[in-house]
Formats: structure tokens, sequence, C-alpha cells
């Protein structure tokens, strides 16, 4: 069930950060994250954040190709991030611990457990599971300092790396195992993130398509067909130099990194200090294209990968054909009887 607001309570622009002020962000984690997700999130802001998260979890060649053999990020990229949005506003609006949030997480169990079936090994590290809800919770922070931005509150940051660890609780990783080694404290998190980030990730050119593929799909979603380019530099803007060295993009310079600077502070600057906070919830009042439509917004994906090479993807583009029985990343065999995705 939604985490219900007294109506009584919504008055004022800001109404949001002036009842956060009253709430204990150690026990009240999940009203925190589920007033600011309902009534101050929206589809385009929510589909801007989770587009830079994936793109930072793809860096290990390993993570990327979970995506890359399903094809779906590849080709159906809107309705991947459609079927994403469904996981994450269910947490946040329900909470990390509710029936629907349990449910969800367990489907999302069950399809990591299929995709390991043709990836063994691919889902069995607690700490690949860890950074995503680890950079899930520093993600706005970085970026609003980034731009030159105080950053999060500091209430609403430990709330989120509380509203994080409940709800790791629920993961799974290969052989049904739970996470190990969350770290206990917001600083920890901190460092955890940092020393993922710094590893030598082992990289395929595949991420440098799959990465472009998702920022694309933002770009040409929620920015009128002039405006497509924008949409694009604003998505390789907020992510940091280093991790667009490792996947071989090249960060924005001179001009587009002065329109696209100034644009993404302008937006944050008004949503983070000016923007009247919502009465209405804007889960419960989310509509969802239909697959029909989604089909027809991928087209232009399908197109560009096609036109890059991508005739079949899935394990073909990967190496992990009939002629090639092992994943080139992992060393490990791959099963006898392949079932299909």
């Amino acid at each position: 069930m939604v985490i219900k607001v007294n109506e009584d309570l919504k008055i004022s622009r800001r109404w949001v950060n002036r009842e956060i002020k009253n709430l204990d962000p150690e026990t009240d984690y999940a009203l925190i994250m589920s007033m600011i997700a309902q009534y101050q999130m929206d589809e385009f802001t929510l589909n801007f954040l989770v587009t830079i998260l994936t793109c930072y979890v793809v860096k290990p060649a390993h993570m990327g190709e979970t995506l890359i053999i399903t094809n779906k990020a590849m080709r159906h990229p809107n309705r991947r991030m459609q079927d994403a949005l469904d996981f994450f506003w269910t947490w946040y609006a329900t909470g990390p611990d509710s029936p629907e949030t349990k449910e969800s997480v367990n489907r999302l169990n069950k399809l990591h457990f299929s995709v390991a079936k043709k990836l063994p090994g691919h889902f069995e590290n607690s700490d690949d599971f860890i950074y995503v809800l680890a950079r899930l919770v520093v993600l706005q922070d970085r970026l609003l300092k980034k731009l030159g931005l105080s950053g999060m509150d500091p209430q609403i940051k430990l709330a989120q790396f509380n509203f994080a660890k409940a709800l790791s609780k629920h993961f799974r990783r290969e052989g049904d195992k739970e996470l190990e080694g969350f770290p206990e404290k917001l600083e920890e998190l901190e460092d955890f993130v940092d020393r993922w980030e710094g590893k030598n990730h082992v990289y395929s050119p595949v991420l440098t398509d799959l990465v472009l593929a998702l920022i694309y799909a933002f770009g040409e979603r929620w920015f009128p067909k002039p405006l497509h380019a924008l949409g694009r530099w604003i998505g390789i803007y907020s992510m940091e130099n280093n991790f667009l060295t490792h996947m071989r993009i090249e960060p924005l310079s001179g001009l587009k990194r002065v329109i696209t600077h100034f644009t993404l502070k302008t937006l944050f600057y008004y949503k983070t200090k000016f923007a009247a906070d919502s009465k209405v919830s804007a889960y419960a009042n989310r509509q969802t294209l239909s697959y029909g439509e989604l089909r027809e917004m991928d087209k232009t994906a399908v197109q560009r990968i096609s036109d890059l090479g991508w005739t079949q993807g899935g394990k073909d583009a990967m190496g992990l054909g009939e002629t090639n029985r092992g994943c080139p990343v992992m060393n490990h065999a791959m099963p006898e009887k392949e079932e299909s995705l």
C-alpha cells in the first residue's frame, strides 16, 4: 500500500521539506523517501536518475553483459526503462519493507536468476549489488556539487542511506544467497562507492554502444526533436569524466559543455529551491505508456543499433555463440543446454 500523507500537511509551496525537518532519518526514512518520491519527484526526474545510474552500473564488462545478452536495453530502451521505473516507484512509494516492495524485489531476483542461467557467475558478487544501491544514494548529491550547487540536505541523504540499507536485505545473488557487507554508516558507503569505481574494471567495446543507447533513448524520450542533442549532452555531462574515459566516450567541451552546465544548473536550482511541491502523488497519478507506444518510440533505437552493426545482439554479439562456450570476461563455462530468454 502506498504510504499516505495527511492532507492537512500539504500547505505552502515547499511543504515536503518543512515536514521532513520534523522527522528522524534513522527511523522515518521510509516516510521521508516516499514523500520526496511522490510529491517532489516526477517521471522525467526519475527516468533521468535511473538512466545515469544504469550507465554507472555497467562499468564492468560482466555487468554490461547482463543487459546486452537480453537485447532489451539496446533495442527496446524505452520499454526497459518503463519496466525499471516500475520497480523504483514501487520501492519508494510503498517503503523498503512493504509487501509490495518485497514482491517486486523477488520478481527482480527471479529475472536475475534467469539471466544467470545464460551467464553463470555474473550475479554472484555482493559488492555488485551493493554498488547499485550505494551509487543511487550518492548520485544526485555528487551531481549537484559538480554543478556548483550545495549537495543534498544531510537529513535526506541519511534517510536515503537507511532506505537503501533496508532495501538491500531483500536482494538475492546467485544461489539464492543474501547480500553480505552492506556498509553500516553513510560515510562507509561513500568510501565503498569510491573503492568500487576505482577498481581496474574490465572494459568491452559493447559497453560504449550500451551506454550511448541509454543516453540516446533518454534524449529522444523527453526532448523535442530539435533538442535531442541537448538531451544527450545532459546525460553525458551528468557522468563523471573518469567513467566516460573508461567507456571511451568523449566528455563535453567548449560551447556544448557551457550550454549543458547552465541548463542543468538552472533546472536543479529551480527544482531544489523554488519548485512547488505537488499536492497529489506522482506515483498514484502516473500514466504509463502501452507496449505499442513504447515499440513505436524504440524504432529509432532499433535502426540506430542496426546501423552500428548490431544485427543480432545477444550472446552472439558477446562471443557466446555456438562456437564459443565460455564467457570471455568471467571465464565461466556456459551451460550445456541453453534456454532462450
